[in-house]
């Protein structure tokens, strides 16, 4: 009785890890659809160049990979309060008609000038709120 007690709940865990693993793979693809990994290349382009660094393409494959793996599982259980597995893959999908291919090679472009422009309108907000400052 103790074995087929394991047994399940060995099975049941297994069940659980690979449907995780497919959850996340989701994300990915999702992501990858939607262009956000290219965005986020581009802001550790933006920083790097911020930080003075000069990042070979080894090292900036070696980063990239790093950190997009660290936020692939940060974002995974925020993805998953807000998604079923049939909306991602839907959304992937809207991702692959012509306009979704549109929305995802504009956005990493977009975000890049958003970041420039928003980095200024935060200085003069900054301007602008240190007149309430007493």
């Amino acid at each position: 009785m103790k074995k087929i007690v394991l047994i399940l709940i060995f099975a049941a865990s297994f069940n659980f890890v690979q449907s995780q693993e497919n959850y996340k793979s989701l994300v990915v693809d999702f992501m990858t659809a939607q262009g956000q990994f290219e965005t986020f290349n581009a802001t550790i382009d933006q920083m790097a160049s911020m930080m003075a660094l000069s990042l070979d393409d080894s090292e900036k494959e070696m980063l990239s990979k790093e950190v997009m793996g660290s936020l692939v599982d940060l974002l995974v259980p925020i993805y998953k309060n807000h998604f079923s597995e049939q909306d991602l893959k839907d959304a992937i999908e809207l991702y692959k008609t012509p306009i979704g291919k549109k929305i995802s090679e504009k956005t990493p472009i977009i975000a890049q000038e958003t970041m420039q422009v928003s980095m200024q309108w935060g200085m003069e907000l900054a301007e602008k709120m240190q007149k309430f400052m007493k």
